[in-house]
């Protein structure tokens, strides 16, 4: 059995704090022909997430936000605009000094391009333009861009200069994909800085060739499971392959470098067209908030800009509700404490999955998956033009209803749990009643807190 145990804890403590994990793929690449660009988004300062429906100089677009009162915040972190032009980036560090970090220009730029941009070539004009400025720019990131001419391009950025990599041509992309995390292949310091997000990459190559193999990438299943993928890409540990019990089997567990860790905020996959399909049928397959807790809604800009309510940032909180919810169902998975203080890098993995099949993780793949199977088809109709404006809004309207009923109806069920594991005894007993003075280690069916637990 593989199981990552609290003895490695003390050795596997360095945390990349904004880091982000990108798959970026063609068209020829996908099941259906359309290109991609997912993101699932890692940030220490930006954890409340919501999405806005903005007008740049040229275009509407949507974008994620961090938490801001502003009415159009400087930073957008991805989204699209109403021409099919889509934009992401994750953070490279070591591109402008073998100790540099600082990328603070990134999300304004990402921001003004959605408001002005509808092709690659436009993206790459902009960019230039940028880091041809004597002062002001900081930039050591990853971009990836996609149009709706089948343009898909990543730009690794430092502060001045940037290395384009066409994801259509063979010889970069011999299988139509790229995968970014957090260091750049074309910086000069590549050989002697630490690959920071080497881990969550090898993760990454790994759940495409275990779920796709020789075959096309399909980018609707890989919205909904990447961002929540358990595999280690270094340590070579699926968390699924040793589960807990049940809900009350605690098991301090390991949890950072992941896909999804505690600074996950969200994910999102923007779904670009074939030719002879109109802008407006990108699609954002949008999680918001922590991936394992929130659901996965295909967003797209209609006439009316009409949002979830649950995605879309509230006029009174300034927060979306799902991401706000989803941090809820985050609290109740990331238990451990050592001397008063939430342990970031370890989780009791009983909440997250187990045997019985009610972990927090568990009941989130069981309710996204009813969302795509009323989304998806929507989504084809508004594709084939068969949909209208009233049908997107009617599909938002039950998804807030949706997540709604989910999210009360998990928080009630933990909430039962801790109640009634706070009034029992939480000693172990064998099943002939004799009292044992701590967890059992031998394998076997004892009984904790009036419940049965299976150690194996």
């Amino acid at each position: 059995m593989k199981r990552l145990t609290s003895l490695l804890l003390l050795s596997l403590v360095v945390c990349d704090i904004w880091a982000c994990t990108a798959v970026i793929a063609s068209g020829k690449a996908t099941t259906d022909g359309r290109p991609f660009i997912f993101k699932n988004r890692d940030s220490s300062d930006g954890i409340n997430n919501s999405l806005l429906c903005l007008k740049g100089s040229k275009y509407y677009y949507m974008g994620v936000v961090n938490y801001s009162t502003s009415s159009s915040p400087t930073s957008i972190w991805y989204g699209h605009n109403e021409a099919g032009f889509a934009i992401l980036n994750t953070v490279a560090y070591y591109v402008n000094s073998a100790t540099s970090k600082a990328n603070t220009s990134a999300g304004a730029l990402m921001k003004k391009a959605l408001g002005q941009c509808a092709t690659v070539d436009e993206f790459e004009a902009l960019l230039s333009l940028t880091q041809a400025q004597t002062s002001g720019v900081t930039l050591s990131t990853n971009f990836a861009v996609m149009d709706t001419l089948g343009n898909v391009a990543v730009f690794e950025a430092s502060n001045r200069k940037y290395t384009k990599y066409d994801v259509n041509d063979p010889e970069v992309a011999p299988d139509g994909y790229l995968i970014r995390t957090n260091f750049s292949f074309s910086s000069p310091y590549y050989e002697t800085t630490n690959h920071v997000g080497e881990q969550r990459y090898k993760s990454a190559q790994k759940y495409i060739s275990d779920t796709f193999g020789e075959g096309k990438i399909d980018p609707v299943r890989l919205a909904h499971e990447l961002p929540r993928y358990l595999y280690h890409g270094t340590k070579q540990i699926n968390l699924w392959d040793d589960l807990p019990a049940d809900i009350n089997d605690a098991r301090t567990t390991y949890f950072n470098n992941f896909i999804p860790r505690y600074t996950s905020t969200s994910a999102s996959l923007i779904h670009g067209i074939k030719a002879g399909e109109r802008p407006e049928a990108t699609v954002n397959w949008l999680a918001i908030g922590w991936p394992c807790g929130s659901l996965t809604v295909p967003i797209v800009i209609t006439p009316s800009r009409v949002l979830p309510e649950v995605v879309e940032r509230a006029a009174g909180t300034y927060k979306s509700e799902m991401c706000t919810g989803a941090l809820e169902f985050k609290k109740q998975v990331f238990t451990v404490y050592h001397s008063g203080t939430q342990n970031t890098d370890s989780i009791d993995l009983s909440k997250l999955i187990n045997n019985t099949g009610n972990g927090i993780l568990q009941k989130t793949i069981l309710a996204d998956a009813e969302v795509e199977s009323k989304g998806l088809p929507l989504m084809e109709r508004w594709r084939s033009g068969e949909a209208s404006d009233d049908d997107v809004a009617a599909f938002y309207t039950w998804v807030d209803t949706f997540w709604r009923r989910h999210y009360n109806a998990a928080m009630t069920s933990v909430n039962s749990i801790a109640a009634d594991n706070a009034n029992a005894d939480s000693s172990y007993y064998t099943l002939t009643g004799i009292r044992l003075p701590q967890r059992p280690s031998q394998p076997g069916i004892y009984i904790n807190g009036q419940r049965k637990v299976v150690i194996r």
